[in-house]
């Protein structure tokens, strides 16, 4: 038996999720001890970019997936063509011209390194709002063992979607039951 702790699109402060994050663990083993030892974590987009960020402090976690995870190479991000989150973030840079120096301390593709539970990443070929390059940083910043799942596409609708969320659903239900 495994549990997890998800999150997808919650909060502002990105520092603030993560350390809600943090709680969200200590609540859970305070009201299940049982749970010790059998915790994973799921994320998708804004919450697969959170993950990353406190997954490398966060030992009481043994293995994540992260999907579609924001927040990757904000150099890059800052970039390319967006919408939502990243392209107010872009917005932001034209008009002051400093975010970059607080952004690299909320990099989920540098925080990543330092991941030491097995992480799951489904990460899309094409995404109008996480850009496929912040995510695919995640991943290649993953220590072993990492696991990486292709998707078509995040964040938009596309002829195969269903089949290929069955196909992750069957890869994340083994993933999870090695907890």
């Amino acid at each position: 038996m495994y549990y997890t702790i998800s999150i997808n699109r919650i909060g502002i402060f990105w520092g603030g999720c993560v350390d809600d994050l943090w709680l969200a663990v200590s609540a859970m083993l305070l009201l299940f001890p049982a749970t010790c030892g059998h915790i994973g974590y799921a994320g998708m987009s804004f919450g697969g970019g959170i993950g990353a960020m406190a997954l490398p402090w966060e030992p009481r976690i043994q293995r994540a997936h992260l999907n579609v995870p924001s927040f990757g190479n904000h150099p890059v991000r800052l970039q390319l063509p967006t919408v939502g989150s990243g392209a107010a973030v872009q917005g932001y840079q034209q008009q002051h011209g400093n975010v970059l120096a607080t952004l690299q301390y909320y990099d989920a593709a540098s925080a990543a390194r330092f991941i030491r539970q097995p992480v799951h990443v489904a990460a899309a070929l094409f995404d109008p709002a996480v850009a496929p390059p912040g995510q695919f940083a995640i991943y290649n910043a993953l220590s072993e063992p990492k696991y990486l799942f292709v998707l078509e596409a995040g964040h938009f609708s596309y002829p195969h979607q269903a089949k290929q969320e069955q196909a992750l659903l069957k890869e994340l239900e083994v993933f999870f039951s090695q907890l």
